[in-house]
C-alpha cells in the first residue's frame, strides 16, 4: 500500500516535541543536533508540534517551545507542522490497512497484553469492531536490522514486529502510526533523536514497510542524563530553560554532544555561537555498549 512522494528531497531533518511542557536541556540538545545536522548538510530543517494526546498536553507549551527554539536561534523557513492538522490522514491511513488485511482491532487489556505490548490471544481472528478496542497493524516479520548513524549496526530480535498498536482505545492515533506518516508526508530524509528512542525504530521500520515506504536515515545521539544517571525529562525534574540565558545554555548543550569549536574568540549572541557548531559539527560517540539490549 504506498502513499504518494513526489518531490525528491536532498535532505530534510526535524525535530518533534510533544507540548507536555517547557523545553529544557535534554530536548534543548536534541533540537540543536538535528539542527547543526541539517545545516552542515545544507539540508531543510523543519518543526513539528506533536500534539495528538490532549490528556497529557500543557496549556501554552506549544507555543512556549516556539519561543524558546527561536530565542536559541533555531528557526524553520519552513511552516511548523501541527499533528492535529492531520487527524484525517491518519484515520485514512488506518482504514486503507484494515481494507487492506493489514490491521485489526485487539479487545486485550493491557494486563493481558505480553511484556512488548502485543496482543497474543488471536484478536485477528475475532472480527472485532472498533468500540473499546485499539486497533493493531499486523506489521512484517521481515529482517528489520538498520545501520544508525551512531551505533552502526542495530539488531533486534524479529518477534518484537508482529503487531503493535496504531490507533488507541480512547480514539486517538498512537505515536507510532502519527510519526511515521508525517515522515512520509513531509519527505523527512535524516531524523536525529534521542538514543531512548533506538528501540522503537525497527518497529517504525516494520510499519515504513507495510506502507511501502523508503525510511529515512537515523542517528541516536546520547540523551543528557541526571545526577542520578536518569534521562532529563520532566518526569524525573528536569526544569524549563530560561530564554534569556540562551548562550549559556546552547553551550551546555554543545558540551554534551562533544563538539569543539576550536580557539577562536567567544560568541556573543546564540546566532553566532550555533554558526561556529554547524562549522565543527559530527556526530557524537555513542553510549550503549555493543552487545547491549535495547529492547525495553
Amino acid at each position: 500500500m504506498s502513499m504518494s512522494t513526489t518531490d525528491v528531497v536532498r535532505y530534510r531533518g526535524r525535530f518533534a516535541p510533544s507540548p507536555t511542557g517547557p523545553l529544557h536541556l535534554g530536548s534543548l540538545t536534541t533540537a540543536l543536533a538535528s539542527y547543526l545536522d541539517a545545516q552542515y548538510n545544507q539540508g531543510q530543517w523543519l518543526l513539528r508540534l506533536e500534539d495528538i494526546d490532549p490528556p497529557r498536553e500543557v496549556d501554552g507549551a506549544a507555543d512556549s517551545i516556539i519561543k524558546c527554539l527561536a530565542s536559541h536561534g533555531l528557526q524553520s523557513n519552513i511552516a511548523t507542522i501541527w499533528q492535529h492538522n492531520n487527524w484525517q490522514r491518519y484515520r485514512d491511513t488506518c482504514q486503507q490497512l484494515i481494507s487492506a488485511g493489514q490491521a485489526f482491532y485487539c479487545e486485550c487489556p493491557r494486563r493481558q497484553q505480553d511484556e512488548l505490548g502485543r496482543c497474543t490471544s488471536g484478536c485477528y481472528k475475532k472480527n472485532l469492531g472498533a468500540r473499546n478496542n485499539n486497533l493493531r497493524a499486523a506489521l512484517p516479520l521481515t529482517d528489520l536490522n538498520f545501520i544508525d548513524r551512531v551505533y552502526g549496526l542495530v539488531e533486534t530480535p524479529k518477534r518484537t514486529f508482529d503487531n503493535a498498536i496504531i490507533w488507541r482505545r480512547d480514539d486517538l492515533p498512537a505515536y507510532l502510526l502519527a510519526v511515521v506518516v508525517d515522515d512520509v508526508d513531509s519527505k523527512v530524509t535524516d531524523i536525529v533523536r534521542g538514543d531512548d528512542l533506538l528501540h522503537e525504530t525497527q518497529r517504525q521500520l516494520a510499519l515504513y514497510a507495510l506502507l511501502e515506504q523508503r525510511p529515512p536515515r537515523f542517528a541516536h545521539i546520547p540523551v543528557v542524563l541526571n545526577e542520578e544517571g536518569k534521562k532529563l525529562s520532566k518526569q524525573t525534574g528536569a526544569t524549563g530553560l530560561d530564554n534569556t540565558q540562551a548562550l549559556e545554555n546552547l553551550q551546555r548543550a554543545i558540551q554534551h554532544l562533544g563538539l569543539e569549536l576550536g580557539a577562536q574568540l567567544p560568541s556573543d549572541n546564540p546566532q553566532s555561537l550555533i554558526a561556529r557548531a554547524i562549522q565543527h559539527w559530527r556526530l557524537p560517540e555513542p553510549r550503549l555498549q555493543k552487545g547491549q539490549s535495547i529492547i525495553n
